[in-house]
C-alpha cells in the first residue's frame, strides 16, 4: 500500500474517533442586550438558577463537577449557564461545558461590545465578579450571591426555590 493511501485511511479513522466529542459540544446562545428579559420570558412562572462564570475563573472551573452533580441529582432544576467571556472564546467555553457534562443545559455567552451594559441589565448592583449565582423564583424575585458556594448552600437554596 502506498504511504499516501495509508495517510488517507488513517485520517478517515481519526475523524471517526474524534467525531463524537464534537457532537456533544454545547449549543451556545449569544447573550446580548435584551437577553436577560428573554430568559425571564422563557422561564415565565418557573424558577431557575443563573450561573455566571468565566473560563478565566479558577473557582468557577473547580465548581463545574459540583454543578454537573446537582444537575443530575435534581433534574427538575432549570440551570442556566452564562459565560462572561467574549464570544471569541466560544470554542473554549463549549469544550469546558462538554468536559463537565453541562453541555445539555441552557448555555449562553456574552456577545456584545459592551459587557458592562449586559451586567447592568442582569443586575445593576453586580460589578462583574465571578462566580455569581442568581436564584430566581417563579415570580422572578431573585437572590444574587457572589463567590463559590458549598454543596450544602446550593442544595438548601435549590430546595427552597423549587418547593
Amino acid at each position: 500500500m502506498k504511504p499516501s493511501r495509508i495517510l488517507i485511511i488513517f485520517a478517515i479513522i481519526l475523524s471517526f474517533i474524534t467525531l463524537p466529542s464534537h457532537a456533544e459540544q454545547a449549543d451556545l446562545k449569544y447573550f446580548t442586550s435584551g437577553s436577560y428579559q428573554q430568559l425571564l420570558k422563557e422561564y415565565a412562572d418557573k424558577p431557575f438558577v443563573l450561573m455566571v462564570w468565566s473560563i478565566h475563573c479558577t473557582t468557577c472551573l473547580q465548581k463545574m463537577p459540583l454543578l454537573n452533580e446537582l444537575s443530575k441529582n435534581m433534574p427538575g432544576v432549570n440551570l442556566v449557564m452564562l459565560a462572561t467571556d467574549d464570544a471569541s472564546a466560544s470554542d473554549q467555553v463549549k469544550s469546558i461545558l462538554a468536559e463537565n457534562e453541562l453541555n445539555k443545559l441552557d448555555n449562553w455567552i456574552f456577545a456584545d461590545t459592551n459587557p458592562q451594559k449586559l451586567r447592568y441589565e442582569i443586575d445593576p448592583k453586580w460589578y462583574g465578579e465571578v462566580p455569581r449565582t442568581y436564584f430566581v423564583d417563579k415570580n422572578h424575585q431573585r437572590v444574587g450571591v457572589s463567590g463559590a458556594l458549598s454543596r450544602e448552600t446550593y442544595e438548601t437554596m435549590l430546595k427552597e426555590l423549587f418547593n
